[in-house]
Order: C-alpha cells, then structure tokens, then sequence
C-alpha cells in the first residue's frame, strides 16, 4: 500500500492523477486514524530516501503549470464539479498538508542519509595490534605537513606519476605527507574517520581536510578501512593506477619496479571497489578477489582474505612461499642481512604465521624448526646452511 501512496502522490504532484486515483488517495488520507497510520509507516527513513528519490523526479516546472491549468483554473468555472470539489473541500487541504509533511521529512532523511559520514569499525584485534606496534617501538613515520613547512608537499613531477588532477592538486595545497622507513610501520586516521595502516617503506599523501572529494596518493603497502559515505568516493591514487571505492576494506601493495615481476595487487577484504589503470577500463572486485597489475593489466584471481587481515592485525603471513622471499621480509623489518650458503636452502617451501612484534630469536627458531635447516644469528647477520 505505500509504495501506491508514493504512485498516487507523484501523479499529484505532476498533475496526471486521474479522477479514480485522486479519490483512492483522498479515502487513503480521509481520517485522522489512517493518516496517522500511514504517516507512521511511511516515515521510516529507508521508505522515505526512496520516495524523496521518486517525488525528486517530477519536472516541478511543467508539474506546476499543469496542476495550476487543471486543478485551479477549472475550479474558477462552476463546470467542472470534480476539479472544483478537489481545490475548495478540506480534504484538498488534508492531502497537500500530508504531502507536504512527506516531502520535507523526505528530503531532510534523503540529505542526511546520502552525506551520513560512518567511520569504520576498529576490531579489539586491530586496537591490540596498534598498541603492540606503539610499545615494541615499531610505529613511526618521518611526517611533513604543508601549513607548517610552507612548502608543497608533492611535486609536478610526482602529480603526473600518480596521475592526480588539477581539482585534487588544489586540494593538496593543505596537505601532509607520510614515510615509513624500512623498519617502520604507521597507522594514521584521515579527516572523515578513515583508518590506514601503513607498511615499511611507504608513503601516503592527503589533504588535510577532505573537501567535496576523498583521494589519497599511495606508494608502497598499505591496508584500508574507509569510512563510508554515499555522496564522495574514497580514490587511492597509486603509479598503476586509481581505486575507488565508497566504503570498504582493502589491501593495496604498488610495485614500482618491474624486475620482480610480482606486479601491484589490490585485495578487497569487503565491500566493492574498482580498480583503473592509466588509460584503461574499470575491474570490479568482489570481496575475496585479488587484482594483480601487470603492464598495466589487470589479473583477478580468488586469495585467502585472511592472509591481508592477518597483516593488518600484527602477523606476517607466509603460504607456501620460498625461503628467500621470506628472509627478504624477515631482514628488512629487523635489519639484517641474509646469507646462503646453501643455495638450495633458499628454495626452501615455508607457510606459517609470526607474530610481528617479537624479537627475531623466536622467529628464527620457528623457521629452523619447520624447514630443518641450520640458522645462526650473527652481526646483524642471518646465516642459513643445511643440516
């Protein structure tokens, strides 16, 4: 019945309600008990978001000369007993007073639902895994801020690498820039409430205050959690390409150079986004799908969201990976060097979780442990040999 009140009131307000249907929604609105009854039922916010959509596309121009033409100028002649009894009777009024109530509830819920602002929601996991970074001196970030250096935080040079436009540059004339060092990590929280985790090695650039858009500059790893909101995109700008999301968790890892071959990989944990390469076509992600860049080409392929949630909240995650990869991780967040001396060894399949913020004599107990190899600690050194 209410998705024909929200019919009947459009065709009232655009002037094409025939006579039957004009008397089906005057019984509609008759007394005040199914008044009352209807206003309740209609007022719930999701139904009025959508009928404020549908009353908002009536052409209020063309709807006012018509209703005026067949409602007010008939109801000046005695000939036309309908037209006159629908502008002179009370319930005329009745039904204008409803529709007006319906209206304005309609569009003050439509306006504060589409520019609602909700910030993610912080897992206990997530807040441990921050306070574990904080007091095992892992968190920090070199930081520089445009209002207090004076100075630009990006260069033209680095505009057109991340692709960012004039729009998007005006904004960033307020803005502050993030490094993470090669054994640091850093959580930061944007202007509408977005939190994200930076890795190791790895800048974010933002404005300060977010305007009528949300985009951010990334180079390096990082995992987002988006507030949500309606009415801006949430655009990371990365050297492969743009994505855009509304409000949502992601991973996102560039990879500006090509001898690895690993490309950059985007991962959505939940929600939806689009992923756009300089000068291609938009690829779509459902939660659970990795997008892997390649020359500017986009992979999708099925992963183990746990793996990216597990990094988020304090592990690093190993699945079936070669040694040497896993030493590559290991030595920059601790600061060593790895050494083979078995060249074998390097070639070592290991998978497994480890704690982040321990100390590396467990790590490498573990490691040892699993692979049966032979691993000595020296000198800021990581010595591996068999058995």
């Amino acid at each position: 019945m209410t998705n024909n009140i929200n019919t009947l009131i459009r065709k009232y307000l655009s002037g094409d309600i025939s006579d039957d249907e004009y008397q089906l929604l005057s019984e509609t609105l008759a007394n005040d008990k199914n008044t009352a009854k209807h206003l309740e039922q209609m007022t719930e916010a999701d139904d009025l978001t959508k009928r404020y959509k549908e009353y908002a596309s009536v052409d209020t121009d063309a709807a006012l000369q018509k209703f005026i033409e067949q409602y007010v100028n008939e109801g000046e002649t005695d000939t036309v007993k309908t037209s006159e009894a629908r502008v002179f009777s009370p319930r005329f009024y009745r039904i204008a007073a409803v529709i007006l109530i319906l209206l304005v509830g309609g569009a003050f819920w439509y306006h504060r639902e589409y520019t609602r602002v909700t910030p993610p929601v912080i897992t206990e996991e997530v807040q441990l895994a921050m306070e574990q970074s904080r007091e095992s001196g892992r968190a920090g970030a070199d930081i520089v801020s445009s209002v207090t250096s004076r100075q630009q935080v990006i260069s033209k040079e680095e505009c057109d690498l991340y692709h960012v436009d004039e729009g998007f540059v005006e904004q960033l004339e307020e803005a502050k820039r993030i490094t993470t060092r090669h054994d640091k990590e850093y959580w930061v929280t944007l202007d509408d409430g977005t939190l994200v985790h930076l890795n190791y090695n790895s800048r974010l650039i933002y404005p300060e205050k977010f305007g009528d858009r949300r985009d951010v500059i990334l180079d390096g790893e990082a995992y987002f959690m988006v507030a949500k909101d309606k009415s801006r995109k949430f655009v990371v700008h990365t050297p492969q390409g743009d994505v855009k999301v509304y409000g949502t968790e992601f991973y996102v890892k560039t990879d500006s150079s090509s001898s690895t071959g690993e490309g950059s990989i985007v991962v959505l944990v939940n929600g939806s986004l689009g992923f756009t390469p300089p000068g291609g076509k938009q690829q779509k992600l459902v939660p659970g799908q990795l997008c892997r860049i390649i020359n500017n080409q986009c992979t999708v392929e099925d992963v183990d969201i746990e793996l990216y949630v597990a990094w988020n909240t304090g592990s690093f995650v190993f699945d079936n990976v070669p040694l040497s990869k896993l030493m590559a991780v290991i030595s920059r967040w601790y600061d060593y060097q790895v050494v083979f001396n078995d060249e074998k060894a390097a070639q070592t399949m290991f998978t497994g979780n480890l704690d982040k913020y321990q100390s590396i004599e467990p790590f490498i107990e573990i490691i040892e442990q699993v692979t049966q190899l032979d691993i000595t600690l020296k000198d800021k050194l990581i010595i591996i040999d068999k058995k």
